[in-house]
């Protein structure tokens, strides 16, 4: 009865998810929010068609030829609009995503850089946020049950903040799907000892990196975990990661060499000299400025509840491998957020987030064990919080500030009386304790609904 809840759970989950990011997917994010999605289209089309990497990029070392391509009518929407910088050959990223997407494009019947709408663009990557929530429930139940893996699939299928960056053809979105299956075979290499699992992970990793370089986080993750879980430098693990990442970039060089090994370099090295924050402040901003795309900011309490969480699993006491895949993943992305200098830019963020929820879910199952009813309607008021301020404002706020008030003084009663009800009668209050946390993460969950079908065309141009 238990594995038929958890299914029917699990389908509603995948298929709330699923509806969450269809919904809009074409407008929200608005279509040149980050113009570097047709760029990763355009790549993957000129290297199908033509055999030569063609895309946008604007950095120094091309010589660019402006052309005003009228993709999702951007000319005629924003007329002052800066005609795009084509230039070829293009190297500001390795080929296999503008590959995955482009193709997909071509498949679909584009020919033309012009005809390579988000609309078309979009629709893997709203398949590929789909099979994260799957991916996710699978890492989190093999690490510590089914109750675990069905409450992180909820909270990233459900949050606003990953629902919406999810839609966007960029190249993090494109191998978070690949991090996630890196980790569960990594766990289950532990688990069962068997080889040949962390050998597809050491592979897996360096194809990666041939999506972006930022991808680095996954082999990265594979040399911390299995130098902090088997507490030693183990070669057997370490050497199949680093032939992994060799080949791959071995592969991106020969690529770059094939059409003009001259300007890939100077490309490679003017991307090493990119702005990167420093100290407290790019800290700052991975926790609590989480972004969509370079400009638009979107608070979002359930990313800021996922870091609070992850504090809280780093310095437990008690770390088995559930706590380590968080740590040892969270970690990798953090040193590839400071070294890429990921604080501008929104999608530096995604790999976070399926490691986040994870972490949250874990900490929210703890507090309903401990039936810690304080904790849970703490954290409860960070999602709640955010969402509630986006979705009706300040002034609607007040309208339910009594309610709120009688909740909050309830809450606090049902905790007192624990205190001081007789020893027989914990068991009544325990479940009352109980019943309120699921109500209320039920209620929040449902509120982050909400908010992503909020956001049409209209809602989405006055959001931050």
């Amino acid at each position: 009865m238990r594995k038929i809840i958890i299914f029917i759970l699990l389908i509603l989950t995948v298929i709330t998810g699923f509806n969450l990011r269809r919904f809009s997917y074409a407008e929200v994010p608005r279509p040149g929010d980050t113009a570097d999605e047709y760029s990763f289209g355009w790549l993957g089309l000129s290297l199908i068609q033509e055999k030569y990497p063609i895309a946008w990029s604007g950095n120094p070392p091309y010589e660019h030829d402006y052309q005003k391509i009228n993709v999702d009518n951007l000319f005629e929407s924003e007329p002052e609009r800066h005609p795009f910088p084509i230039d070829k050959p293009w190297f500001d990223h390795p080929p296999f995503f503008g590959l995955f997407v482009g193709g997909f494009a071509y498949l679909s019947g584009v020919r033309e850089f012009e005809d390579a709408s988000v609309l078309i663009l979009r629709r893997p990557m709203v398949i590929l946020g789909t099979i994260n929530i799957i991916l996710i429930f699978i890492l989190a139940s093999i690490l510590s049950g089914s109750f675990l893996g069905i409450l992180s699939a909820a909270i990233y299928s459900l949050t606003p903040l990953i629902a919406i960056s999810s839609r966007l053809a960029l190249a993090e979105n494109g191998y978070v799907p690949l991090f996630l299956v890196t980790a569960i075979l990594a766990v289950l290499y532990f688990k069962e000892k068997n080889i040949k699992y962390w050998y597809i992970a050491s592979f897996l990793s360096g194809l990666a990196i041939l999506f972006k370089l930022s991808a680095f986080s996954i082999p990265l993750f594979l040399l911390i975990i299995a130098t902090t879980y088997k507490r030693g430098f183990d070669l057997s693990l370490v050497k199949p990661v680093l032939v992994s990442v060799f080949s791959a970039i071995s592969l991106y060089v020969a690529y770059g060499a094939f059409y003009d090994f001259d300007l890939f370099w100077k490309v490679f090295m003017m991307n090493t000299q990119r702005a990167v924050g420093a100290g407290s402040e790019i800290f700052y901003q991975a926790l609590v400025t989480p972004r969509i795309a370079t400009l638009r900011s979107f608070t979002d309490g359930w990313s800021l509840l996922g870091w609070i969480s992850f504090f809280i699993v780093i310095t437990g006491k008690n770390k088995g491998l559930a706590e380590r895949v968080i740590v040892s993943a969270v970690t990798s992305c953090f040193f590839v957020f400071i070294i890429f200098g990921g604080e501008p830019y929104g999608w530096y963020r995604f790999p976070f987030y399926p490691f986040l929820a994870i972490a949250a879910a874990m900490v929210m199952i703890k507090v309903y064990i401990k039936t810690n009813l304080l904790a849970g309607y703490l954290f409860f008021l960070i999602p709640f919080g955010a969402i509630f301020q986006r979705l009706f404002g300040f002034e609607k706020f007040q309208e339910i500030s009594f309610p709120f008030r009688l909740l909050s003084l309830l809450v606090l009663v049902i905790w007192g009386a624990d205190l001081v009800v007789p020893q027989r009668m914990k068991i009544y209050t325990n479940l009352v304790k109980r019943v309120v946390l699921i109500s209320l993460l039920i209620f929040v969950f449902y509120l982050s609904c909400r908010l992503v079908y909020f956001y049409n065309v209209e809602n989405w141009l006055r959001s931050s």
